[in-house]
């Protein structure tokens, strides 16, 4: 059992195994997910944006990659405290945390996560998380794209991030490609 300190009492969670490849994303449960998760961090204020898989799918094929098994999202690490106090909100609304680690916060519901990484300040140009090292100006100024209807932040120049993280032909789906994060 985990628990995590909040302004509004002790968050008690169930520690959940993830293994890696072992099932698909349900794009329409993780389509409500997201949108949930969306709608009560836009009531609080709380900013948040795309990342990784979810982040290349967003641009690539206006959808979550089939292949790819969660939603990938991220913060920057002085954020955790108030992300932490959204969890009873976040509970409400049917989320449960299922890790915590200190790059990495997942949440579930209906069987589907959402990853969230926490990108710490390495010095006042670069961020790190889980050894992956992106430009402070990438992650600090986020710009709006438009995915599942809506209205999402995604990191400074979105497709020279997608570049950085998957090569130069990340404009074609590698089915056999093992979903980065």
């Amino acid at each position: 059992m985990g628990k995590i300190k909040t302004k509004y009492g002790s968050y008690e969670y169930k520690e959940l195994k993830f293994e890696s490849g072992i099932s698909k994303i349900n794009r329409e449960i993780a389509k409500e997910n997201l949108l949930l998760l969306k709608k009560c961090f836009d009531n609080a204020n709380f900013k948040f944006g795309l990342i990784y898989g979810t982040l290349l799918g967003a641009i690539r094929e206006n959808d979550f990659i089939a292949h790819d098994e969660d939603t990938d999202i991220f913060i920057l690490s002085e954020e955790k405290e108030n992300l932490f106090d959204l969890l009873f909100e976040l509970r409400a609304l049917g989320f449960e945390v299922g890790r915590l680690l200190p790059s990495l916060m997942s949440i579930v519901r209906k069987g589907e996560y959402i990853d969230i990484y926490f990108y710490k300040r390495k010095s006042l140009k670069i961020r790190e998380c889980e050894g992956y090292i992106i430009k402070s100006e990438i992650l600090e100024n986020l710009e709006n794209y438009t995915f599942l209807g809506e209205s999402f932040q995604v990191p400074k120049n979105p497709k020279d991030l997608l570049v950085k993280l998957y090569g130069s032909n990340w404009m074609i789906p590698d089915k056999k490609a093992k979903a980065m994060n």
